[in-house]
């Protein structure tokens, strides 16, 4: 991967450069392009989601690995692919419905800052793999705690 094209996928063609909470505002980006290729498809399948998912993952681990070495930073604040890679995780099999998306939103960024359960020693991965693993693993804790809410809420109503 060039080092342009590089850049163009890390930062989430340009979101990172936002001068306050560029992660923040990608997971938000992330969220709303969800919501919004699922209104205008009708529905993403399960199969379409985690293909996606994934494909964002390798291209992510590649282009931020290429940026931090040109760079020479470990996970600097300006790639934003680990925080849509999160947050799109944070989604797999859930209903899309307003306010699970909004709490995916909320609960993501909660365990993307606090790293809770051993999540900060993803970060010591090397290169590319530690900028999206931490991610992955916040989203997929997101993933699991929406699972369950739903559930209950679900059961109890």
């Amino acid at each position: 991967m060039t080092y342009r094209l590089s850049l163009m996928v890390a930062t989430g063609c340009g979101l990172g450069y936002l001068p306050a909470a560029p992660g923040t505002f990608a997971s938000i980006a992330a969220a709303l392009v969800y919501y919004g290729a699922y209104l205008r498809t009708g529905g993403i399948p399960p199969d379409v989601h985690v293909s996606a998912l994934g494909a964002i993952t390798v291209l992510g681990v590649l282009a931020s690995d290429n940026v931090v070495r040109n760079r020479g930073l470990h996970d600097p604040s300006f790639i934003v692919i680990d925080e849509i890679a999160g947050q799109l995780a944070s989604f797999v099999l859930l209903p899309v419905r307003p306010s699970l998306i909004l709490a995916g939103v909320i609960l993501f960024r909660i365990f993307d800052i606090w790293k809770p359960f051993g999540i900060r020693r993803l970060e010591s991965l090397e290169n590319g793999v530690g900028v999206l693993a931490d991610d992955l693993a916040g989203g997929l804790l997101t993933c699991a705690l929406l699972h369950a809410a739903y559930r209950l809420f679900t059961a109890w109503c």
